[in-house]
């Protein structure tokens, strides 16, 4: 820094001193008595505005956490029951045995129906 900038910013700082010293000095003793009491009343007084700043955002936070932990519960879903197909068979058909066997074994269509074979029938 350049040593004359330096020289005027010490002179500054001490002329600004000494005016605020002298505007202290000029100021009445009722002034400064109630200068106290309000100072010291602001000091006492219990911060009531920021109560309900605090508990808002609690909430809100605890809201935002049952929401997220919402997210990551088990989904419990119950598994549609299959109704049978029924198909009309005719005695003279070829595949009429298949079909026949199908229809009693309506197990094989919840299977299809379940989370573990569409990973099977994906290869």
């Amino acid at each position: 820094m350049n040593p004359g900038i330096e020289e005027r910013n010490n002179e500054f700082d001490r002329d600004m001193r000494q005016l605020h010293a002298a505007a202290v000095a000029q100021v009445s003793p009722q002034t400064l008595a109630r200068l106290r009491v309000a100072r010291h009343a602001a000091q006492t007084a219990p911060k009531r505005e920021h109560v309900w700043r605090w508990a808002a955002a609690t909430a809100f936070s605890a809201v935002l956490a049952v929401a997220l932990g919402v997210q990551f519960l088990p989904r419990s879903g119950t598994v549609p029951t299959a109704q049978p197909i029924v198909a009309a068979v005719d005695n003279d058909d070829e595949y009429g045995d298949s079909v026949a066997a199908l229809d009693e074994s309506p197990d094989l269509y919840m299977w299809l129906a379940s989370s573990e074979a569409e990973p099977l029938a994906m290869e």
